[in-house]
């Protein structure tokens, strides 16, 4: 894996490593190091020492946010996680070796297991102007990232900005500019409909608290170009702009595709019934980073909630074949959702399996109630950290071995 003439320290050991200190990679670190049945050695492997709420990166557009847990250092100091700052740029799946790069050094590490969780980040591919013209929500200091979006909104006010996306994201980063700069005319761009991820009573909430906003709503729209000063659709039409954000998707980092692991298109390891690699069964995969190939109870899809969830089960997936132990699939169930608009919001319930909206909460209760959910994920965070193990799914829905074998048989028929 490593170059003669690139700088590599010594290999060191790892019973485990996870690879990724967000919801998810944090959650199974902590639950690992209860110690009398966890293993030996782990290491935990982040690009920033301050865990980055993604679920809050659109408060960001406003102002800076403080941080919850400023410090993974000085959450993990004194449970036998060993924290390794640097960015993980290969992974040799097969000699079971990781290559860290941290400024202008490189160090490798070697493992018994890994686990997956370098999560997702804006997909910026396939359509050009993007990368050069478009902001999205990533924290740091990056030219396109919240920072520089914030900055220039408050240099270019007012402004036309463009939000492509009619999800949850783009949903809350029209919200939180349109509520900030009044004056400044926002646009959503949708492939389908804006707001139509969760059934019609959802998105007929979601869309009244933008149209209150006069937040302008553009539906069944493909955008196949960023240029400097406009959207191009599909149709060559052009929408005007000064400023554009970008929210097409998610795709996981390339680090496992590079390495022959397989994943599906938008580079998510696809997993078995227990979360391990189809291919690579020591690895196992977590988070947004996980493509699971049977059924799941809720679906499976991008969110902390989920994060959290595997986080946890990977965790006790690894303590229990340390134990000699069989683990039961994976699955779990989805409580609800909020979005936030503003200093508005929506929040409902879709337990157990997040499919149909039950009730709505709505305005600035429906604000109160997604805030305080999303503190509550740092405080689950914080509780597993004083005592591991601690961490518990409530009214899982349980998957059968035989359910999860007739899914990956067919999956991998398909």
């Amino acid at each position: 894996m490593s170059d003669a003439n690139e700088p590599v320290t010594e290999s060191l050991r790892y019973d485990v490593a996870i690879l990724g200190a967000g919801y998810a990679g944090l959650m199974a670190a902590l639950r690992l190091s209860q110690r009398k049945r966890g293993p030996r050695r782990i290491a935990l492997v982040s690009g920033s020492n301050q865990f980055v709420e993604r679920v809050r990166l659109q408060e960001g557009i406003c102002g800076p946010v403080a941080a919850r847990i400023p410090s993974i250092t000085a959450l993990v100091a004194g449970t036998g996680i060993e924290f390794i700052a640097g960015n993980v740029v290969a992974l040799d799946p097969v000699r079971r070796r990781i290559r860290i790069a941290s400024g202008a050094s490189e160090r490798e590490l070697t493992f018994d297991r890994a686990i997956y969780a370098l999560g997702s980040q804006t997909d910026l591919t396939g359509i050009p102007g993007v990368d050069e013209h478009a902001y999205r929500l990533d924290a740091g200091d990056g030219p396109r990232a919240v920072a520089a979006l914030r900055a220039r909104l408050e240099q270019n006010v007012p402004a036309r900005v463009v939000v492509v996306g009619g999800h949850e994201t783009a949903i809350e980063v029209a919200g939180e500019i349109k509520t900030r700069w009044p004056a400044t005319d926002v646009t959503m761009i949708a492939r389908s409909r804006c707001a139509d991820f969760k059934g019609p009573k959802v998105e007929r909430a979601i869309r009244a608290a933008l149209e209150r906003l006069d937040v302008a709503l553009i539906d069944g729209q493909i955008v196949t170009e960023v240029r400097p000063g406009e959207i191009v659709t599909i149709g060559h039409d052009t929408v005007p702009c000064d400023i554009c954000v970008w929210s097409g998707g998610l795709r996981s980092p390339a680090i496992a595709r590079q390495a022959g692991v397989s994943t599906d298109p938008r580079g998510r390891l696809w997993v078995d019934a227990n979360l391990r690699s189809i291919s690579h069964p020591h690895l196992l995969a977590v988070g947004d980073a996980a493509r699971p190939m049977a059924p799941t109870g809720a679906t499976y899809r991008m969110s902390a909630y989920a994060a959290l969830v595997s986080g946890a089960y990977a965790a006790d997936a690894i303590l229990d074949e340390k134990a000699g132990r069989q683990s039961r699939p994976f699955s779990y169930s989805a409580y609800g959702q909020g979005i936030a608009i503003g200093r508005v919001g929506v929040g409902f319930a879709s337990f157990p399996d997040d499919t149909t909206a039950r009730f709505l909460v709505t305005g600035r209760t429906g604000l109160r109630v997604r805030n305080f959910f999303v503190r509550f994920l740092v405080t689950l965070i914080k509780m597993e950290r004083r005592h591991p193990g601690l961490f518990f799914i409530l009214g899982r829905k349980r998957v059968s071995w035989q359910r999860a074998r007739k899914a990956m048989q067919a999956a991998r028929a398909a």
